[in-house]
């Protein structure tokens, strides 16, 4: 096996969202002082903590995953994931770096002490909190994202139209819809500006956003093709995938002023988003039904997949939806007019109302 197959397959183990069966269970029991001392195991100076220990302070819960190689460990509604020689863990499904990968030695699990110290010591030692916890709320806050902007135009139309501004005021006229239903809804641009592909992710992530909606118009070299079709993240459906997926990330290198990730790094964001991949492929349908719904004057070239690094980054349900070519002269002509933009927005926003109708049904 090829060293970056084995990296993704152990992260994908991370990542997965179910525990296996047989873990163990016990009544919670608080940790003597003597815990730390009476555990710690020294490598290089360096400390550790046993897996086994942890399930032994009597307050956790664990299980071993032996085809990813992965080890879980659950306190109350905390899960720590991990796995040997990987600097990284994920703490309530979100990544987290450390300085000091896990080590195993006969078998058994070592987990660096900063983990303890930092999480899993948290997690156990305070009192339980007093009161019922808040009930979370669903899909109230909705990023719309207007593709490219400012310096980069995005693609242009033979008449000159340009992709920056369509895709604006598209987004503009889905936010004035989904404000009227009571939705918070944050712009990653409200005018004509540039905002880099990592930034808008960054945006969606801060504003603890429920859904990544980016608009965008598409192009091809080959007039002919039209239509709308609705991208969520995964590997390129097909060749047009590929070179659209190409074409949408192209200003990465112009971003100036980002870090360009580790090999781990990049496999850990782009494995994470399988906890929201279902939910993501639902909203791209959903949406693509809305819009065909909207009686269209154009072809529906449905749901495809894509590694678009602006849904790369987001930690929620998010999508890609390319609202028509530009490229194409009769697409162009319409993109033109508000009437068009404004069913574009409608069967969007319609979409989205679906998929939040058989959202809130899920347990």
């Amino acid at each position: 096996m090829k060293p970056r197959e084995s990296i993704i397959r152990v992260i994908a183990g991370l990542l997965a969202g179910s525990l296996l069966a047989g873990c163990a269970t016990v009544p919670p029991k608080p940790p003597g002082l003597s815990f730390l001392a009476a555990h710690r195991v020294v490598i290089d100076s360096r400390s550790y903590l046993p897996y086994s220990a942890l399930l032994d302070s009597r307050q956790a819960q664990g299980s071993w995953d032996p085809d990813a190689f992965v080890w879980t460990l659950t306190v109350g509604r905390h899960e720590l994931r991990a796995a040997p020689q990987i600097p990284v863990v994920l703490i309530d499904g979100a990544p987290e770096t450390i300085p000091v990968a896990p080590v195993l030695r006969d078998g058994e699990l070592l987990l660096p002490q900063l983990v303890w110290d930092r999480w899993v010591g948290q997690w156990i030692l305070p009192p339980p909190a007093v009161g019922p916890s808040p009930i979370p709320s669903h899909l109230r806050t909705i990023i719309v994202d207007a593709g490219h902007g400012g310096h980069d135009p995005g693609a242009i139309g033979r008449g000159g139209l340009r992709e920056k501004a369509v895709n604006l005021d598209v987004a503009l006229r889905l936010r004035d819809l989904l404000e009227r239903d009571g939705f918070q809804v944050v712009m990653t641009r409200d005018r004509d500006r540039f905002i880099s592909l990592s930034q808008r992710s960054q945006i969606a992530n801060r504003q603890k956003g429920d859904l990544f909606i980016s608009i965008h118009a598409n192009s091809s070299r080959q007039r002919s093709i039209s239509g709308y079709e609705v991208y969520a993240l995964s590997e390129a459906t097909d060749d047009h995938a590929r070179a659209l997926e190409a074409s949408e990330n192209a200003s990465l290198p112009l971003e100036g002023g980002e870090a360009v990730a580790s090999e781990t790094e990049t496999i850990v964001w782009d494995l994470l988003y399988t906890e929201h991949r279902a939910e993501s492929l639902d909203l791209a349908a959903q949406v693509c039904r809305g819009l065909k719904q909207a009686q269209l004057p154009s072809q529906n070239r449905g749901v495809k997949t894509a590694r678009f690094a602006v849904l790369k980054g987001s930690r929620m349900p998010s999508i890609l939806v390319e609202i028509g070519f530009i490229s194409h002269p009769a697409e162009e002509t319409r993109l033109r007019t508000a009437s068009y933009r404004q069913r574009l927005a409608e069967g969007i926003h319609n979409g989205i109302l679906a998929f939040k109708e058989g959202y809130g049904k899920q347990p």
